[in-house]
């Protein structure tokens, strides 16, 4: 299956997208002038910062062998032209036609939602593959399938990116694929054309407010993804969160199998739990009987990223060994409430939380398991992005950790006190007058290291996997880990 050299005529046929010239062959879908080859579409998106039709020059010369916009060509232009009222979404149609719609042939899992993505991803990813599914994998962490591993350069790629990896998948033999859907990849069209077996829905707190105009914009963002279910596919769906309930009422009236999870009076519930330092062990009620998991994941908000995995199973109708299997074998996820462990004399931990709703689950998750120690928070909000939850950020890290450290995140064009000083009115409301504001990174995770004895626990978030800070149009190089494990060396050798 490799992807057919189509004439635009029959790339085009039975789509919203008018010709203005004669017929060519195309060979490939770019929206990005610098990676056009040879016979390529270049696709010129109209945004909010750049116009591509400004780059068809570079694009042909690189050997675009037409191009597809809005309205007529540059007067510069003189190449075939393609015409749509909606590029981006024209642009995912196409590139599913053009490499043959790698989705048809496999099982898909789209996963949306505010948090717990990459953990949810993580853990059916394991179950599909203890039950002999080869399985893709596509989120935050990175694309991979068998020994192709891809950077992620977004959560979800652009489709000109997506559907040649998911046709790469295919042909290396793959049978599922996982992927994290966001709210962004679902408003961009991202992911247009594409169907899924299981769609799962997690969770909705405030987060990419500079994006989306309010938590209405934000939820029909993340409902669009139900739009795309397969044909008796399923919708896993979060019946403890309100706007869960509110996708249940709405996906049931319109017939969408549904199969819900939840701690109680949900498809897929707890029976009993514990929650340790060590793990979760749980015996959960589900459609086919009681189960009894075993996890390393740590926190209670892990218990409901099981659940909402588990649940997935169920509507994929695993193997239940497999399911059980897939919980045991998955480890910490990178950056996601994992342990940082140099022999230190206290636990210390490096997690993604990076809103409000996040860091109180992660909060309060280690405030269960913490055996009465006092804990100390380092944390940061990011610049250019929506400012509105850095007072609410600092309210929660406030009220929840012993020992607030503020410092600078990912400041991007933003002055990093600006941002500190918003997050500061948080932990001033909090009435936490402990907090201690050190703007250098690298200088207040050796500070939290340098604080901590036995009756403490460490944890440093908002940047979780990432390995680098981004400074104006700089991303530096910056671990938070490998800074946790610099600091507790040079303390305890």
């Amino acid at each position: 299956m490799v992807p057919e050299v189509m004439r635009a005529s029959e790339l085009i046929r039975g789509l919203p997208i008018e010709s203005l010239e004669k017929d060519f062959e195309i060979t490939g879908v770019t929206h990005d002038s610098r990676k056009v080859r040879d016979g390529d579409l270049f696709v010129a998106l109209v945004g909010d910062r750049f116009d591509g039709r400004a780059f068809v020059a570079e694009a042909k010369a690189r050997g675009a062998a037409g191009v597809l916009s809005v309205g007529n060509p540059p007067a510069e232009y003189d190449g075939p032209w393609l015409r749509a009222g909606d590029p981006r979404a024209a642009m995912g149609l196409l590139a599913a036609r053009l490499h043959q719609h790698p989705d048809r042939n496999l099982v898909m899992v789209g996963i949306t939602g505010t948090n717990g993505k990459s953990t949810v991803l993580a853990l059916v990813a394991a179950m599909l593959e203890s039950a002999g599914h080869s399985t893709g994998t596509i989120g935050t962490l990175g694309h991979r399938f068998g020994n192709l591993e891809i950077e992620a350069g977004r959560t979800t790629p652009e489709a000109t990116d997506l559907y040649p990896l998911l046709h790469d998948i295919v042909e290396r033999g793959g049978h599922a694929v996982v992927m994290e859907v966001s709210s962004h990849a679902l408003a961009l069209e991202r992911a247009a054309g594409l169907g899924f077996d299981v769609a799962a829905f997690t969770n909705l707190s405030r987060d990419h407010f500079d994006f989306h105009r309010g938590f209405e914009d934000y939820y029909a963002a993340k409902r669009r993804l139900f739009d795309q279910l397969k044909p008796g596919g399923w919708a896993v769906l979060n019946r403890d969160d309100p706007y869960g309930r509110r996708l249940v009422a709405d996906l049931e009236a319109r017939s969408v199998a549904v199969i819900t999870f939840g701690e109680r009076d949900a498809d897929v519930s707890v029976v009993g739990a514990t929650v340790t330092i060590e793990g979760i062990r749980a015996t959960l009620e589900t459609p086919r009987g009681e189960l009894a998991v075993a996890s390393r994941l740590l926190g209670h908000f892990n218990l409901l990223n099981l659940l909402a995995a588990v649940a997935c199973g169920e509507a994929l109708e695993l193997d239940r060994g497999a399911i059980i299997e897939g919980v045991r074998r998955l480890g910490p996820v990178a950056g996601r409430l994992e342990a940082v462990d140099c022999g230190q004399p206290f636990p210390v931990f490096v997690d993604f939380a990076h809103t409000d709703a996040a860091l109180a689950a992660s909060l309060g998750s280690l405030r269960e398991i913490a055996s009465g120690r006092k804990i100390v928070c380092v944390f940061g909000c990011g610049g250019d992005r929506d400012p509105g939850k850095r007072v609410l950020m600092g309210r929660v890290v406030g009220e929840l950790a012993d020992l607030p450290i503020v410092t600078s995140d990912n400041p991007r064009h933003e002055d990093p006190m600006a941002i500190i000083a918003a997050v500061e009115q948080g932990l001033e409301q909090s009435g936490n007058e402990a907090y201690r504001v050190v703007p250098d990174r690298r200088e207040a995770i050796a500070r939290a290291v340098a604080i901590a004895d036995e009756g403490w626990l460490v944890v440093v978030a908002g940047k979780g996997h990432e390995e680098g800070q981004i400074i104006g149009d700089e991303v530096r190089p910056f671990s938070d880990r490998d800074e946790l494990i610099a600091a507790l060396e040079a303390r305890f050798g």
